[in-house]
This record gives C-alpha cells, structure tokens and sequence, in this order.
C-alpha cells in the first residue's frame, strides 16, 4: 500500500509539472472566474442585404407567424430585439410581438423562417459573422443554416434557412 501511494503521489507530481508548463489549458487561460460582458439589447431593423426589403412577420397563427422581407412599413413589426446573450449567440425577438425568430428544421415545411414564444433552445439561437459596415451573415446554432429569402413574391419574399451558398442574398444588414 506505502508504494502503491508513493506511486501515485509521484505520477501526479509529474503530471503537475508536466502540465503545468506547456500551456494547457487552466482556469486563467479559458477565463473561469472572468466576468464577461455582454452588449445592451438594442432595437435594430434588418434588411436583406443593401436593398430595400426588412425584416418581418406575420402577427397570425393562419400564416404560421412566418418571417418574411417587406418594403419598409416605419412600425414595431420590422423592428427586431438584438441580445448578446453569450458565446457570440443572440436572441432575436420582433418588438411588436415578442416572439422569437426560430425556423422548422424540416424539409416538407422548406426550412421556413418563423416567430415562436420563448423555447430556451438552440433553434432560437442565431450567431452573427461580421462582414464590416453593419452587414452579416446569421446562422441558426441548431441547425448551422443560414438566414436566407426569397426574392420572389410568388414565395411571398419567405424569409428561410439554407446551408452556405456565399450568396448576397445571405447578407444582412443590422442597423
């Protein structure tokens, strides 16, 4: 038992000073203890691309609350509550309604964009890529799909999620 615990007190000394020089990770150098600061929620339109449609939705359980994009209408439908809410993820929740950008996840429903009441999940988690002068692309944490829209009044300029393409038509300006 004396050397099976001379043993172990000796590995884990060894382990002490092994890593405790090379840089692994330790509570200093992953910020535990660390407060973090969070930006202020802010009121923000959000149109697709530089052109001149906003972000909006439906106030109606008929058309499933969908998000679409609209000629600027100057009202709280159009405007949107940005929260940092940690992690680089934000919450988005249309000011007229309080309700939260989410998406389906399904393909029979097209990915459609949508608002929802609160879930407290990763569907109603959106992380924003800078492109620099208020233009981003938005990726829904759930599902790694981007923020997309017809451009289309056939789909009636259905706001959707799409994987990656690189087209402007996922670039977003937050203002």
């Amino acid at each position: 038992m004396k050397i099976r615990t001379r043993l172990i007190v000796t590995l884990a000394a060894a382990a002490a000073m092994l890593f405790g020089s090379t840089g692994v990770a330790s509570a200093e150098t992953i910020g535990i203890g660390m407060a973090v600061r969070l930006q202020p929620p802010r009121v923000v339109t959000i149109t697709q691309g530089s052109g001149p449609l906003f972000l909006d939705a439906h106030e109606i359980a008929e058309r499933d609350f969908n998000v679409v994009t609209r000629p600027v209408q100057n009202n709280t439908t159009q405007q949107w509550l940005l929260t940092d809410v940690g992690g680089g993820l934000y919450t988005i929740q249309q000011v007229s309604s309080w309700r939260y950008l989410d998406a389906h996840e399904i393909a029979s429903l097209d990915y459609r964009v949508v608002t929802r009441p609160q879930q407290n999940n990763s569907t109603q988690l959106w992380r924003l890529y800078d492109y620099g002068g208020a233009f981003y692309m938005i990726q829904q944490v759930s599902s790694g799909r981007y923020l997309d829209a017809y451009i289309s009044s056939a789909q009636d300029f259905q706001a959707v999620t799409r994987p990656y393409t690189g087209a402007n038509s996922q670039v977003w300006r937050i203002l």
